[in-house]
């Protein structure tokens, strides 16, 4: 049965049926619901705040275990950037050195990549300064691998033509000792014979008699042959790759001409007098990467121990200037 609702009347001192309209019984219908709502919801904040559920408890445990192993990745990307330094250390100064290539510029191993927004994706998470540390670690690492994979490339490649290296670079005088009477002049800083004056000398002289043989010191390409309007007379350059050319200028015959492949030994030209010369001789110049280096570091295969010590000793010791 339905309940039946009183209420009492005070005028009357009885209690009368209470009939409740359909918007009564609809608000106390809401009234009811709201308030039972918020009850449980207040008494579930009040527990949730107190004491976790067992999912809670779940997924706090996998988060910090989670957080544990970025740590020890961290730990890992830390040893291995130490590895990395050191086989970079190792490229830079051994390995390449061993082939005479320059190190690889800081600025180039320590280059940036992507952009700003390259890590947008990881923002916004409880945990994302763990996350995106651990990215950019990760990044670096790679990007350092990355280059050190292409300056191996390049040590390997020199290191399978190493025989043909060997056999291009300049290693043998190009006059034979025979055939020159002294080495008028050396690399360095000396008094042009023409003005008096200081003037950098980025060559060896070799003085002997007009005519003698003059060979080419390595395997290569002619890239100039024929007469230079630059002081140089008869001049023949060879270009011997792996960033080596030699200079031979004053000469009296030119006997190879441009693109002429030649060998060690190979003879070149006569030795002469032609262009800004005071007497017969022949100016030899090495070139690395365009830029003149002595030539004095070059001469391996055609003297010996003492002959090579007599040189040595004997730029210190400045002589009457020819070129």
């Amino acid at each position: 049965m339905p309940k039946i609702k009183y209420q009492f009347d005070s005028k009357t001192l009885t209690f009368k049926k209470v009939k409740l309209v359909w918007k009564q019984r609809i608000t106390r219908t809401f009234m009811f619901l709201f308030v039972t709502g918020f009850a449980a919801l207040t008494l579930n904040l009040t527990y949730t705040s107190f004491y976790k559920t067992p999912k809670a408890i779940v997924l706090e445990e996998e988060r910090e275990i989670l957080l544990s192993k970025y740590d020890v990745l961290n730990e890992q990307l830390g040893s291995i950037g130490l590895i990395i330094s050191d086989i970079q250390q190792r490229d830079d100064y051994l390995y390449r050195s061993i082939f005479e290539l320059e190190p690889i510029p800081s600025s180039v191993r320590e280059a940036g990549f992507g952009g700003t927004n390259k890590y947008h994706d990881l923002e916004g998470y409880e945990n994302s300064d763990v996350l995106i540390e651990t990215f950019k670690r990760v990044d670096v690492v790679s990007k350092k691998i990355y280059v050190q994979s292409k300056s191996f490339d390049t040590v390997i490649e020199l290191a399978k033509n190493k025989e043909k290296m060997y056999a291009c670079i300049p290693a043998i005088q190009p006059v034979a000792l025979k055939d020159f009477t002294r080495i008028s002049d050396y690399y360095g800083s000396r008094l042009d014979p023409f003005t008096g004056k200081p003037k950098m000398h980025h060559g060896m002289d070799f003085t002997g008699p007009e005519g003698s043989d003059i060979f080419g010191t390595g395997d290569g390409v002619v890239v100039e042959a024929g007469y230079s309007f630059y002081g140089y007379g008869n001049r023949v350059v060879v270009e011997h790759g792996y960033g080596y050319k030699t200079v031979y200028a004053h000469l009296k015959k030119v006997f190879v001409s441009e693109g002429q492949k030649i060998k060690r030994g190979d003879v070149i030209g006569s030795l002469g007098n032609t262009g800004h010369s005071t007497g017969a001789h022949l100016h030899y110049e090495v070139r690395k990467n365009n830029n003149p280096i002595n030539p004095i570091n070059f001469y391996f295969n055609d003297i010996n121990a003492e002959e090579y010590e007599l040189m040595v000793a004997a730029c210190s010791k400045r002589r009457t200037p020819m070129d």
